[in-house]
């Protein structure tokens, strides 16, 4: 090529050159545009380069076009080479688009053009028009206005704007909406102050009221804000009233209602269906347990048993005090009923508590039917006046003794020591293995006598000691001797009800009665003793001396007496058959040798 050889980094190899003009041969029969020359001896299809070999011709050779001078370059590209070089390769390629012989703009398609134009702006001008109301506020009478809005196209509906308005308005205002209740007051189209005021305050008797009677019986407490302090949050349920058509949900993402319709359509709904609000109230349990703990210990009552108030020891019958039914209540399930119902806010509300009715362990009927003569023994007594009158002065000492429960009978405790002073005469007494005249002779067969009763009544025997040798009112191993001070008679009342004993001498007998609670339906008691041992005195006479005898003559003082050793048991009956038997007592009696004294 021309510029075969030539330096590439020469800046003059840059200058703008005109490029060749080419032109596509017309189909056959078509004439060219008026001013245009056919193209001879080309086909039709086919192109032909214009004849001007300029483009390819050496740089020397070539015309250089001169643009038209600018302006100088920023300070920056003044140093550079390049710059101004550039500058003018922009310039030609401006001018490449033009006969740069005759500067005259090449044709085109100007009714094209013009349609394109035309269409344009006959598109802007009808959106404008459509836009005019978002645009510029105005609203066009004759014509449909419309909006670009969220991406959609919105026609404008006066009808629905003036409805806007008019819950625009609704919406703004300072009140709580319409269909809203508190505590059973309406409370729409109210100030939250004038809601307040309507409801009676935070504090008032009107918000803070309730009333739950507690009845039990024929008696009756009454529990409301009177007694039990109260408060209520009626400010935040107020709040909470008023916030109600005030905000959005997240439910109308994604769809094409609009928050302003939502919050329409959701105080609209209030006017079909009312929201009913309730303020809770807030009160000092500590108070509800102590009115509770107050109405139970009103309430409860301990059962009372029937006692024994009096027994007729001549009559031989009981006075029996009245039983009283227990009754008590379950103080915890009433505290617990009260609360649930307090926490709803009760209104004149009723809890009826059924009592617990505890009976008395013992009643008056059951006293009447099991208290009664428990055991009775009689002994045989002698013909001797002074014995007799020993044994009936004992008796009436005993008479009438009432044993608690627990407490310990003692027989020289409650005879005493038996002298002449109270009216007891020498009769004969048990003393050293030999009979002997004593003060209060006789005595002791009171103390067997009452033994027997008292074993049958299944009293504790706490002490008791046998005779020297077996007594003939009793039968051997049953007796109980005493003495003053040294050997006495003691049994305890180990039952729950008192004991009663009678003990009386009458027509030559000694009678001892134990009056109390039954042993039980057709239960009693018996005593019975076998011999384990018979040990018999020795055979010779033992003689004593006695100075205090006169002389010559001689006294037997001890007479021979068989020993034994005695077994008694206790046995219980039922209905006349022996259903237990336990071992009681061993009694040993010594054997003595036949004793004369003489001097």
């Amino acid at each position: 090529m021309a510029w075969e050889g030539q330096d590439l980094n020469d800046p003059a190899l840059y200058t703008p050159r005109e490029a060749p003009r080419v032109q596509k041969a017309l189909p056959r029969g078509v004439m060219p545009a008026p001013g245009k020359q056919p193209l001879e001896n080309v086909e039709p299809g086919e192109y032909l380069f214009d004849g001007r070999e300029t483009w390819n011709e050496s740089l020397e050779n070539l015309p250089v076009y001169q643009p038209v001078p600018k302006a100088p370059a920023a300070a920056p590209d003044a140093e550079n080479p390049y710059a101004k070089k550039r500058q003018n390769a922009v310039a030609g390629k401006h001018a490449a688009g033009r006969n740069v012989q005759t500067g005259v703009i090449p044709k085109g398609r100007p009714v094209l053009y013009a349609a394109v134009i035309i269409v344009c702006m006959t598109i802007l001008a009808i959106v404008g028009v459509m836009m005019m109301p978002q645009v510029a506020g105005y609203f066009w009478k004759d014509l449909d206005n419309y909006a670009f809005i969220n991406g959609e196209v919105l026609k404008y509906d006066s009808a629905i704007v003036k409805n806007y308005k008019q819950y625009r308005d609704y919406l703004q205002q300072d009140m709580i909406y319409q269909g809203i209740f508190v505590d059973s007051v309406y409370v729409g189209g109210m100030s939250i102050a004038q809601s307040e005021e309507a409801l009676g305050g935070e504090g008032s008797a009107a918000t803070s009221a309730f009333t739950v009677t507690v009845a039990i019986g024929n008696r009756t407490w009454n529990i409301d804000n009177t007694n039990i302090p109260t408060s209520r949050n009626l400010q935040s349920v107020l709040q909470e009233a008023y916030v109600i058509g005030r905000g959005n949900t997240t439910d109308i993402i994604g769809t094409s209602k609009t928050p302003f319709k939502e919050r329409v359509d959701t105080v609209l709904g209030l006017l079909n269906q009312y929201v009913y609000l309730k303020s809770n109230a807030t009160y000092d349990h500590a108070t509800v347990r102590a009115k509770v703990d107050e109405i139970a210990a009103y309430v409860t009552r301990d059962p009372v048993d029937a006692q024994i108030q009096a027994f007729d020891f001549n009559a031989r019958s009981f006075t029996f005090s009245d039983d009283q039914v227990g009754v008590a209540i379950d103080s915890d399930a009433l505290y617990n009923r009260l609360i649930a119902r307090l926490d709803a806010g009760a209104m004149n509300e009723t809890l009826t508590v059924d009592p617990i009715v505890t009976t008395p362990a013992v009643t008056k009927a059951e006293l009447m039917n099991r208290f009664t003569m428990v055991s009775a023994f009689t002994t045989d007594t002698t013909s001797a006046k002074t014995r007799n009158n020993n044994i009936s002065l004992a008796c009436q000492a005993i008479n009438g003794t009432v044993l608690l429960p627990g407490e310990t009978f003692s027989f020289n405790g409650t005879t005493g020591k038996r002298t002449t002073e109270k009216g007891y005469q020498m009769a004969p007494a048990i003393a050293g293995g030999q009979l002997v005249e004593d003060i209060g002779g006789g005595v002791c067969q009171v103390s067997s006598t009452l033994f027997n009763a008292v074993a049958r009544a299944d009293l504790e025997i706490v002490y008791r000691s046998p005779h020297a040798w077996p007594s003939t009112y009793v039968t051997i191993g049953e007796d109980a001797t005493v003495d003053w001070p040294s050997l006495d008679f003691k049994f305890k009342n180990n039952k729950t009800t008192p004991v009663f004993i009678i003990m009386y001498y009458k027509d030559r007998q000694c009678s001892a009665e134990i009056w109390g609670l039954s042993l039980g339906t057709g239960v009693s008691v018996d005593l019975d003793s076998t011999i384990v041992k018979t040990i018999e005195p020795p055979t010779s006479v033992l003689y004593v001396q006695d100075t205090t005898l006169p002389l010559g003559t001689s006294e037997e003082t001890i007479k021979a007496r068989t020993g034994y050793v005695v077994d008694t048991y206790k046995v219980w009956y039922e209905n006349g058959v022996e259903t237990k038997r336990e071992k009681f007592y061993t009694s040993t009696y010594k054997a003595y040798q036949r004793t004369v004294e003489y001097n």
